[in-house]
């Protein structure tokens, strides 16, 4: 095989470039919020009363900062400033109830 001239090289080399650098723009806009230290943190997980299992895709409602419970049942809320909130546990599928606490 013969040597690739310049050209060539170049040509080749610009969609890798094209390549990282939009998977350095996804992990820029993918990256986790830094949190604020004088900031609340809400943070628990949604079980079966029955089971105790988690129950994933329950909307945490804390008066506007929102999260969604992951497989675990997980969620958490950063950032929220310093006050009394509710807050409003919802199933988009309508398994459950709604619950305020």
């Amino acid at each position: 095989m013969p040597p690739k001239t310049k050209e060539e090289e170049q040509t080749k080399a610009v969609p890798i470039i094209i390549i990282l650098g939009l998977g350095g723009l996804a992990a820029w806009l993918l990256r986790p919020k830094p949190i604020d230290p004088n900031k609340a943190i809400l943070y628990g997980r949604v079980t079966n009363i029955v089971t105790q299992e988690g129950i994933s895709n329950i909307n945490v409602d804390c008066d506007g900062y929102t999260a969604k419970t992951d497989s675990n049942g997980e969620y958490r809320i950063i950032n929220i400033p310093p006050g009394t909130y509710s807050v409003t546990f919802t199933d988009q599928y309508g398994r459950y109830d709604p619950a305020t606490l």
